[in-house]
């Protein structure tokens, strides 16, 4: 007796799974799937693990990627040279990926500025708000050394805001908050209002005009040299206004 038929899938074509599962097995050569695949597309609200990671986990990590190899890209050739293309070069990543988490290159330069503006901000913010005779050293060293702790960052934060038209509004938005640092802080003592808004906004324009000459090579001093300036200009505005 003839032994029976037996249907086989066609290449390329998916079998029933024999845990009896409901799952399907693609048997397409060079095919592989993600693992926990259920036949469904997948979402945000079921991540499918991949390499010991989550959808959501992947998708940061390239977002932090982007970031970082933007900055590479200010650090050595300005904000100029950041391009889409440019970024995902040096991430090593397709533009797809660029999409899946900017809309743009300024939406890029955007938060990138403002994350390291809160780098900044954070530990001034920790120093400004002490009342002792010691604050104003150990604030404007905290400063200095931030300034000098990524030059990556300290360029764009501080220099590419003169240069680069994208990062115009972006600056307007975020340095108030270092003024108002200033004003309710390091100026509290000055009794009159108007006068103590003039002295935060004066100084904190000032000092970033300092620091992007000091980067760019155009003022020549050493750190203590800054510090010291600082120190001096915090008290100077002080006895002003007194």
């Amino acid at each position: 007796m003839p032994a029976p038929h037996r249907s086989r899938p066609r290449r390329g074509t998916a079998a029933p799974d024999r845990a009896g599962t409901g799952a399907r097995i693609d048997r397409t050569p060079g095919i592989t799937l993600d693992p926990v695949h259920t036949g469904q597309p997948p979402s945000d609200a079921e991540p499918r693990i991949w390499g010991g990671t989550t959808l959501t986990e992947r998708r940061e990590a390239r977002r932090a990627a982007l970031l970082d190899a933007a900055l590479d890209l200010i650090g050595e050739s300005g904000a100029g040279a950041v391009t889409m293309r440019a970024v995902c070069r040096t991430a090593n990543l397709t533009d797809r990926y660029f999409y899946e988490s900017f809309t743009s290159r300024d939406e890029l330069l955007d938060v990138l500025y403002r994350q390291i503006a809160e780098e900044f901000l954070e530990p001034m913010t920790a120093f400004a708000v002490a009342d002792d005779p010691t604050r104003d050293r150990a604030l404007s060293e905290v400063l200095v050394d931030k300034v000098l702790e990524d030059p990556r960052k300290s360029r764009l934060f501080l220099v590419e805001p003169y240069s680069s038209t994208g990062l115009g509004q972006t600056t307007i938005s975020v340095m108030p908050a270092f003024t108002r640092l200033i004003q309710d802080h390091l100026f509290v003592h000055i009794d009159d209002p108007v006068r103590r808004r003039l002295a935060a906004v004066t100084m904190a324009s000032g000092n970033a005009g300092m620091f992007s000459a000091w980067l760019n090579g155009t003022l020549r001093a050493s750190r203590d040299q800054i510090v010291d300036h600082l120190v001096a200009t915090i008290m100077a505005y002080r006895s002003m206004y007194r």
